[in-house]
């Protein structure tokens, strides 16, 4: 065939087809609208998203850094001041406590200094509302209204007085404070700011891990693991000392990972949505493009013509999805981060900031995918003979003995059930193009996958944050008055009758007590004398030398606890240990656990040995038990000591002490976050004659707490997964009418020869739900495993993998109803025309 100079008609006839298929290229656009929409929100929103998990983070931690460091020394400090990477650093140190008030015995309220760096700038951003100034003078304060709720303070303002003992080290003193500012935010509320005056008058030092805490942000976001650990190595830390980093600095690029991931099934979405359209919409033309052929156009000016369909396509579509990502992100996102209430920045306003690259990636992107997802259908297109192209249909990999659809299930009358063949017949036209038939199951998975990605990370978030104690119960009552350090005031506040009033109230499922008994350990050469020495060295500022003659002569000052657990609290305690305890040895009596209270000590260096302790007081009454190992669940301690903190038996505690104290209880609810059993939990503690020296945490408080750092980064994380689900549904959608376009001739036929339109209907119905149940399946295996991974790699708390049951279910119910619906309404268009009208529609 002789080739035709017809390039320059080219550009007309690609305009024209546009204008001329209305209905299937602004479908074509729609898509790679979408597309383009969908990769730029995805990178500007995921980056806000990113922003707003550190800001929930710097809300939570409160103040904006990246590690703390516990002590910090005039070296360590020099070395922080040379180093480039290091943004700012500032001093938070622990100044003492308010004792007590006239009206609270036990307030728990500490007392802190801050910097100037640490207050104004490391702290800034996790307040709301500051009124007043910081404390200059020794006598001054800053507050929040909880703390001074707790003192029994309420209704003070900026200027006014209260009068408290507080406690300093060894020294505890009564003074009148005046309130300088108050302020109202994130981070450590039920405490007491105080000025550097009076910090210095307490004689306690930065240096001292016991108090100083030294606050680091760094200039990058990103800290690798290497990076973390050169840094550490640089601090050269004494053995007292102790860094971390936060959670969103130590795993940053586990974090990144997981949204690139996210990011690259964006991308499989987009791709296979674009694809599946243009296919159907060439394979629809594919009579047209061989009459082209006919007339003299070249397969390559076909192919020339497919390519300047796609471009104008590509172009128009690009065009309106950054448009429309633009405005989403920049208008959209800024208003509801804005409603956050934090300011962050020079400028004291949260807005998406442009990066060039963000618009390079979601051109190149979606232009590679517009680009491959072409390159099919238009070789399908050059290949196709103009003989070939009259009789061609999209399905092209039917088979011979199932041309019609399954028909010839209909001819065996008498052998199986209607809907046996009806069913049969579905799921042979799905096997008939399977390449097709994958494609959508896998964008419509691909959807799936994403929405159950993002549910699964965002759900967890709450039980990353609202798991604060060890056995998971939503409340944990505390005896305040185990913060005396005189004996005589730590009293037994849960005696029964209180025990028995928790039982009764409605709603409660499980209380759990703890008890201890005030302990000495006498000094032995084989434990005791290890123990104690390893205890100095970590933790105190004077050598062990100078005070283990005391300690010998008078254990009495060197005072600890002996805890006793339930059989529950041992089975979840041993189930964390390195190395499980022999069950009926600890019940009995003969071993016990000890907390390891940060030493560096291992379970070889004490497993073998045994200890012995001392009633309090009466050194006559001990009992020795073997050590079976060690713990760092810090939920089991009720005095630290210097001496270990011995975990035994409940039994254990009760029979060694004539009366135990109770130190807290776990409060388990028949429903979590009831919030009407916490109610009338509180109600019994406050009316008991002790209702003042309680304390408690309470699971609903926490969460509370959390949502309110986490503003509506919950919702926004669901819309992301709504709109990525959302273009796998489309795909199904667009693939499926187009599907039942192509075969309007075989459902006619069909009809023709007996079959019922209600049986058509089910026989599409029946598709729709092997294409839910295929995608399904996909998500199941493919998606879940995914989700692991993704999940895993984000997954800093160590929280374990739960699948939200509800909005998987929400989501597989809405997605069969989809699947449903879409064959029963394209098929309403078929019964509208007739069979006679898409014979000859077909025959054009």
């Amino acid at each position: 065939m002789l080739k035709n100079n017809n390039t320059q008609v080219l550009k007309r006839m690609a305009g024209r087809s546009l204008k001329s298929s209305r209905r299937q290229s602004a479908t074509m656009i729609l898509a790679v609208l979408l597309s383009a929409f969908m990769l730029f929100s995805v990178f500007t929103v995921g980056m806000t998203y990113f922003k707003m998990q550190r800001l929930q983070n710097i809300r939570l931690g409160g103040g904006e850094y990246d590690a703390i460091m516990y002590g910090v020394t005039d070296e360590q400090l020099s070395t922080c001041r040379e180093n480039p990477d290091i943004l700012r650093f500032g001093v938070h140190a622990l100044s003492g406590y308010i004792d007590e008030t006239e009206y609270d015995n036990t307030p728990e309220v500490m007392l802190i200094w801050a910097d100037e760096t640490c207050w104004n700038e490391i702290m800034a951003p996790a307040r709301e509302r500051v009124e007043g100034r910081y404390p200059v003078e020794e006598d001054e304060v800053m507050v929040t209204e909880y703390a001074l709720e707790k003192c029994g303070f309420h209704g003070l303002n900026v200027g006014d007085t209260f009068t408290a003992v507080y406690g300093a080290g060894a020294v505890k003193c009564e003074k009148t404070f005046r309130i300088s500012g108050i302020w109202e935010g994130f981070g450590e509320k039920s405490a007491f700011y105080v000025s550097e005056k009076f910090y210095e008058q307490t004689g306690l030092d930065p240096a001292d891990v016991a108090s100083g805490r030294f606050l680091i942000d760094f200039r990058q976001t990103l800290i690798s693991q290497e990076e973390q650990d050169t840094f550490i190595d640089s601090m050269k830390l004494g053995k007292q000392q102790r860094l971390f980093f936060t959670a969103d600095s130590a795993f940053s690029i586990q974090i990144l990972t997981g949204i690139a991931g996210l990011a690259l099934v964006t991308c499989l979405c987009a791709y296979l949505l674009i694809y599946n359209i243009m296919y159907l919409s060439v394979a629809g033309n594919i009579r047209y493009y061989g009459l082209l052929q006919t007339i003299g156009m070249t397969g390559r000016q076909i192919c020339g013509l497919i390519r300047r369909q796609m471009f104008l396509i590509g172009g128009i579509g690009l065009a309106g999805g950054v448009l429309l990502g633009s405005g989403v992100s920049f208008l959209v996102v800024p208003s509801v981060v804005k409603s956050l209430g934090i300011h962050m920045g020079k400028g004291g306003e949260i807005a998406v900031s442009f990066h060039p690259l963000i618009l390079l990636l979601t051109l190149l992107l979606t232009g590679i995918t517009v680009c491959i997802a072409g390159r099919k259908p238009a070789k399908t297109a050059v290949m196709c003979s103009p003989m070939e192209a009259l009789g061609f249909r999209p399905s092209a990999d039917v088979k011979r003995r199932g041309r019609l659809g399954g028909s010839r299930h209909l001819e065996r009358k008498g052998h199986v059930s209607s809907s046996a063949r009806i069913w049969r017949m579905a799921k042979e036209q799905i096997t008939k193009d399977k390449r097709k038939a994958g494609i959508v199951m896998l964008s419509l998975a691909a959807g799936m996958s994403v929405f159950l990605c993002i549910t699964t990370i965002l759900t967890s978030q709450a039980r990353r944050e609202y798991n604060y104690n060890f056995r998971d119960f939503d409340m944990v009552v505390k005896n305040g008055t185990m913060r005396k350090e005189e004996q005589e005031k730590r009293v037994q506040i849960f005696d029964q009758t209180v025990l028995d009033r928790l039982d009764a109230v409605e709603g409660v499922s499980e209380t759990a007590p703890l008890c201890y008994a005030e302990i000495t350990v006498p000094w032995e050469p084989e434990f005791a004398d290890m123990w104690m020495r390893e205890f100095y060295e970590t933790w105190m500022n004077i050598p062990y030398e100078d005070e283990v003659e005391e300690y010998k002569e008078f254990p009495e000052n060197f005072g600890s606890s002996l805890v006793g657990i339930s059989k529950a609290d041992f089975e979840a305690l041993n189930a964390v240990s390195e190395e499980p305890v022999d069950e009926a040895e600890f019940l009995s009596g003969k071993t016990c656990l000890l907390y390891r209270n940060g030493l560096e000590l291992k379970n070889s260096d004490v497993t073998g040995k045994s200890v012995t302790c001392a009633a309090y007081g009466d050194r006559a009454h001990t009992r020795t038990f073997d050590i079976g190992g060690l713990v760092d669940v810090n939920d089991y301690t009720a005095l630290l000591g210097y001496p270990p903190t011995i975990i035994v038996s409940e039994n254990v505690v009760k029979e060694f002490a004539d009366e135990p104290i109770i130190y807290k209880i776990g409060i388990r609810y028949r429903e979590e976050y009831d919030a009407k059993t916490e109610a009338a939990i509180l109600s019994v503690l406050d009316a008991d004659p002790h209702g003042k020296d309680y304390s408690y945490e309470s699971r609903i408080e926490m969460k509370r707490e959390v949502e309110k750092a986490q503003g509506n980064m919950m919702e926004i994380g669901i819309g992301i997964a709504l709109i990525l689900a959302l273009i796998g549904i489309m795909n199904y959608v667009n693939t499926f009418v187009g599907n039942i376009r192509s075969r309007r001739v075989e459902i006619a036929v069909l009809e023709s020869i007996g079959m019922t339109g209600r049986q058509v209907k089910k026989m599409l119905i029946l598709e729709g739900l092997l294409y839910a149940g295929g995608a399904w399946v996909i998500t199941g295996i493919a998606g879940t495993a995914v989700t692991y991974k993704i999940y895993q790699s984000m997954n800093y708390a160590g929280t374990g993998f739960v699948i939200p049951a509800v909005p998987c279910v929400c989501a597989a119910v809405i997605s069969v109803l989809i699947c449903v619906s879409v064959p029963a309404a394209a098929y309403r268009d078929i019964e509208r025309k007739g069979i006679v009208e898409y014979i000859k529609t077909a025959s054009l």
